[in-house]
């Protein structure tokens, strides 16, 4: 210390840490604490006229304003990463729930199917034209989850059609089962 001023000489090493706390901060990459010619005066008890001039011949603030700059971009390119795997995690999610709900709609129509081959009573209309809506959600999500546009997609289907499809369906399984069952419907 000197004992005019009860200031510490700012020496090399000194300078360094004060310019690296001035530039770069102090702290981890999510929690960074930048300080101001001020706070690293009193801090480490420098002469404020001494600083400043080093600071300024030094360019300590373009410094400080380039490394926050690139500091910023990875952080952001850090972000970006990580929402990047999230969202493929969630689509891949996605595309398997797609996968189970087609193939849950598919041994429910072919448990049904089946009940109409042995010559019990099939599914009513309104459980079929769940199934069939079920399968459109599934296509929606499973092409959300690829990236494909769903523009083309009806998914407010009318009901009518779906009944329709459905109805044909049953027809078409009625008329392959033998003579002398009753009607599907």
């Amino acid at each position: 210390m000197n004992r005019k001023t009860d200031t510490s000489k700012l020496t090399d090493n000194l300078k360094l840490e004060i310019r690296n706390e001035f530039v770069q901060g102090i702290g981890d990459e999510s929690n960074r604490k930048f300080y101001t010619l001020d706070e690293l005066i009193k801090k480490h008890n420098v002469a404020q006229s001494t600083l400043y001039r080093v600071a300024r011949d030094e360019k300590w603030k373009m410094q400080k304003d380039h490394f926050q700059s690139e500091y910023l971009s990875n952080l952001d390119k850090e972000r970006t990463k990580t929402l990047s795997e999230e969202s493929k995690k969630m689509d891949n999610n996605s595309i398997n729930l797609a996968k189970a709900l087609y193939q849950t709609v598919g041994q429910v129509i072919q448990s049904n199917n089946q009940a109409i081959q042995d010559g019990k009573k099939g599914l009513p209309p309104n459980q079929i034209n769940a199934l069939a809506n079920a399968a459109i959600v599934a296509q929606r999500l499973a092409k959300l989850a690829l990236g494909e546009a769903t523009d083309n997609i009806n998914a407010n289907v009318q009901e009518n059609d779906s009944f329709r499809r459905a109805m044909e369906l049953l027809d078409a399984v009625e008329d392959s089962r033998s003579p002398g069952n009753s009607s599907t419907h």
